[in-house]
């Protein structure tokens, strides 16, 4: 999970984001605005890539183990990842959006 919120900013890919709900359109703003640097938040292959992509993180954490590393990232960071102020609503957010990732592949 080494880098999942480092805060990167880039103007990495990511989905299209029709059809989300408000709160996974939010979520995916917030990727694409302090992940994309470092992770791949969409789909796009050619996105960084320096941490691990979001659908692979999807398929390893469900919305509970994925709030509470959200919440760990912010109080203390993790692996290579150093800590990133993130509010709970930003982290209900982003867990939204990495839940629309398991119906577009």
């Amino acid at each position: 999970m080494a880098a999942l919120l480092a805060g990167c900013a880039s103007t990495g890919v990511a989905p299209d984001s029709s059809g989300f709900s408000p709160a996974a359109d939010r979520g995916l703003s917030i990727a694409k605005q302090r992940c994309s640097g470092c992770h791949m938040v969409g789909l796009d292959e050619t996105a960084a890539t320096e941490g691990p992509r979001f659908r692979d993180l999807q398929m390893r954490y469900n919305a509970i183990s994925l709030a509470r590393k959200f919440a760990e990232i912010s109080q203390h960071g993790t692996g290579e990842m150093p800590p990133v102020s993130l509010g709970a609503s930003e982290a209900e957010d982003i867990v939204a959006y990495f839940d629309t990732l398991d119906r577009r592949y």
